[in-house]
C-alpha cells in the first residue's frame, strides 16, 4: 500500500507527518534499543504514527539503511518490517523541488562529495525537499550550528527540521519512575 500524502491521507488529516532521516533512525536505534523494555513506549509511539501514517521516511533513506555498514542488522530488518507504510516514493514535486536545492548546495560542502563522484545519489536533499512540498516535518541527528547540513539547509528552505529529542519532547514522551 502506497500512502499519497498530495491530497491528504485519511490517517493523517490534520495531523502531523515526521520523515526521519537515516542519522536519527541510527541515534534513535542506537540510543534506545528496540528490545530493551525501558524504551517500549518510544518504540509503541512511533509504530503507532507508521500506522496513522504520520511517520515516514522515503526510498532514499531506505537505500542508505540498506547499504549502512553498521554492525547490527536492526534497522534494516525494522526498516523492511514496515516498508509498505513507512518509505514513501519520491514523486515528482519532490525531485522538482529537490532541484534548486541541489544547485544551491552543490559547492557547500552539504552533498556527500564520494557519493557525488560516484554519481550516487543521497537523500538529504530529497528529505528536505519532500518535507517543503508535502509540509511535514523533518527529523535528524546532524548539527544544527553548521549550515551545510540538514538543519541548516532545512531552515533556508523554510522547513521545520527537529531532533530525536526534540521529536520525543513534542510527542510528549516521558520516563517515569515506578510508585512503591
Amino acid at each position: 500500500m502506497q500512502l499519497d500524502f498530495s491530497q491528504g491521507n485519511i490517517f493523517n488529516q490534520g495531523n502531523i507527518v515526521y520523515v526521519i532521516d537515516t542519522s536519527a533512525l541510527i541515534r534513535l536505534e542506537s540510543t534506545f534499543k528496540y528490545d530493551n523494555p525501558v524504551f517500549i513506549a518510544i518504540w509503541e509511539e512511533i509504530e503507532d504514527l507508521i500506522r496513522e501514517g504520520c511517520f515516514v521516511t522515503i526510498d532514499f533513506v531506505e537505500d542508505e539503511i540498506n547499504n549502512y555498514g553498521g554492525k547490527e542488522e536492526f534497522l534494516q530488518e525494522w526498516v523492511k518490517k514496515w516498508k509498505k507504510i513507512l518509505v514513501v516514493q519520491t514523486d515528482s514535486e519532490t525531485f522538482n523541488a529537490a532541484i534548486p536545492i541541489i544547485n544551491e548546495e552543490y559547492n557547500s560542502g552539504f552533498l556527500d562529495a564520494k557519493k557525488l563522484a560516484v554519481g550516487k545519489e543521497e537523500a538529504d536533499p530529497y528529505l528536505i525537499a519532500y518535507c517543503k512540498v508535502h509540509n511535514c516535518v523533518l527529523i535528524t541527528n546532524e548539527s544544527k550550528t553548521k549550515p551545510n547540513k540538514i538543519p541548516g539547509v532545512s531552515m533556508k528552505n523554510g522547513v521545520k527540521c527537529i531532533d530525536i529529542f526534540e521529536f520525543l519532547v513534542e510527542r510528549e514522551m516521558r520516563m517515569e519512575r515506578k510508585k512503591r
